[in-house]
């Protein structure tokens, strides 16, 4: 009868552990499989304006570039400024400004 129960006991904490050790692998991997897509980049914003059929020039790079690299909505304004003073359709500008 001893042994019965000393094998219920450590198969008890056996799942126990099983369990927790899942927990664990579930809380790990949560983040990962809930995460969004790698965050949009400059060439995400070039990308845009050259299927929108802007050639896609230093200045558009340029463009992209602080809107990728300043942070927040000044670096979004800024390109959009740089993207409307090269001819770039409003709507668009903001648009591609966002998506760097």
């Amino acid at each position: 009868m001893r042994d019965k129960a000393r094998t219920n006991h450590r198969g008890g904490a056996l799942r126990r552990t099983a369990a927790a050790a899942s927990l664990a692998l579930i809380a790990a991997a949560l983040p990962v499989a809930l995460a969004t897509p790698a965050s949009a980049s400059q060439s995400d914003c070039t990308a845009y304006l050259k299927g929108r059929g802007y050639n896609v020039g230093a200045g558009v790079k340029h463009a992209c570039a602080t809107a990728a690299h300043a942070s927040g909505p000044a670096g979004r304004d800024m390109c959009w400024r740089e993207l409307q003073d090269l001819g770039v359709k409003s709507d668009y500008g903001l648009k591609a400004c966002g998506l760097a």
